[in-house]
Formats: C-alpha cells, sequence, structure tokens
C-alpha cells in the first residue's frame, strides 16, 4: 500500500510540476505575484505575526500572505506548494508509515529544513544574477509594484523609468 501511495505522491508531483512551469512559461506568474499583497492600504508593512524577524515589503492581504500562506494568493505558489508537499510526503512515507510522524514531517519539519537555505540563498543568488547578466531589477521580479499598479498612497507610485 505504501508502495502505491508513493507512487501516487511521485506522479501527483509531476502533475503539479507541469502546471508550475506552465504558469511560468506563459507569463502568468508575472501578472498574479502581487495578489499576496493589499496595495490599498499605508505604506507601513511591520506586522506583529512577524515578531520583528521579518518585514515584508509592502502590506499584505492577509497574515502571514508573503510568506507561510502564500500558496493561498495565486497559482503559481499553489502549485509550487503542491509540488514540495507531494515530495516531501513521500519522502515522509519512506522514513515513517504512521500518519502522525508523516504529517509533522510533511508540514512542519521538511518546510522549515527546506525554507531557511531558500530565504538564505534567494535574495543573494537574484543580485549575483543581475550582476552577472548586468541586469536592473524588473518590475515583476521579487516584490517589486508593476507598472500599472497605480495606488493611492504617494510612497508606492511608480515613477517614470525615462526620469
Amino acid at each position: 500500500m505504501e508502495i502505491i501511495l508513493l507512487v501516487t505522491l511521485l506522479a501527483l508531483a509531476g502533475f503539479f510540476k507541469g502546471r508550475l512551469d506552465a504558469i511560468a512559461d506563459e507569463d502568468i506568474k508575472d501578472i498574479e505575484w502581487n495578489k499576496k499583497y493589499d496595495f490599498t492600504k499605508s505604506g507601513e508593512t511591520k506586522h506583529w505575526w512577524y515578531f520583528g524577524l521579518y518585514t515584508p515589503k509592502f502590506p499584505e492581504k492577509f497574515p502571514f500572505s508573503a510568506t507561510a500562506l502564500v500558496f493561498l494568493t495565486d497559482r503559481w505558489h499553489f502549485n509550487q506548494f503542491m509540488v514540495l508537499k507531494c515530495f516531501q510526503g513521500a519522502i515522509a512515507l519512506i522514513i515513517s508509515a504512521n500518519v502522525f510522524t508523516w504529517f509533522i514531517l510533511t508540514f512542519g519539519i521538511f518546510p522549515i529544513i527546506n525554507g531557511i537555505p531558500f530565504e538564505i540563498s534567494y535574495e543573494r543568488y537574484r543580485k549575483k544574477l543581475r550582476k552577472q547578466y548586468k541586469l536592473k531589477a524588473s518590475p515583476t521580479q521579487g516584490d517589486e509594484p508593476q507598472q500599472e499598479q497605480i495606488t493611492s498612497i504617494p510612497e508606492k507610485q511608480i515613477t517614470d523609468e525615462l526620469h
């Protein structure tokens, strides 16, 4: 039974990976990335739920919408979440068939083991790539508002790139 579940989880990971890549290839990710933020709120981004450990660049739509619950904000992040959960669930199944242990590994321990190196490497590698390819930060890369996002908040207005 565990073998069938393991194969099913790996097949589902492939299914969601296909959707993930299709969303990225069709530039849907660039259209939807900003759904985790509430651009109608003031520029204050300190939220009590981060205990001062993290400060999002923009106000979040709901608590943790830019971090732990980002998979609820757009299709790319949802499919990425599903790929990771399928792989993490498959690994957890190999370690233990106990449902409680599987759940703790899949939704507790493995996300921490995976998330810390992600957070450490993401911005560093983006900066390295920009320097290596002489790229400037684009509005659709990372947590920058897109040019068509006009808000009533002066500090968030997009300036003309021709200046």
